[in-house]
């Protein structure tokens, strides 16, 4: 099979967080650059907070810039509530590197799996 590769200079893909904490304060980071894989392949969208806080009581809401109600991935009440059915066992929260802490230290990085053109729209 011939590897192709898509570019997407636009995210395709956008984060909200919605803290249950009305004290708490933080940022969300997410890398300038478009990530560029090929199809078939895996990635991972880094995204955390700054500072570090935790993201367990958090509701984090991977979707679609024009898709706010039908998230690609949801989480809420400390697990996955709901996957978009395209994504359903090809997507997940992830450690965006060896060093992270996961969901207690404010990562919130979505991992996609065996990557589609229909992705990257």
């Amino acid at each position: 099979m011939k590897e192709m590769q898509k570019r997407c200079n636009r995210p395709p893909l956008s984060l909200l967080l919605v803290c249950l904490c009305l004290s708490v304060s933080f940022i969300v980071v997410v890398p300038g650059d478009p990530i560029v894989a090929h199809v078939g392949s895996t990635v991972i969208v880094p995204c955390w907070t700054s500072p570090p806080e935790n993201a367990e009581a958090l509701e984090i809401r991977w979707y679609r810039h024009d898709q706010f109600n039908n998230p690609v991935l949801l989480y809420n009440h400390g697990k996955i509530q709901d996957i978009q059915e395209c994504f359903r066992n090809r997507s997940s929260l992830a450690l965006r590197s060896d060093q992270s802490g996961g969901l207690k230290d404010g990562d919130v990085s979505l991992r996609l799996e065996k990557l589609t053109f229909q992705d990257a729209d």
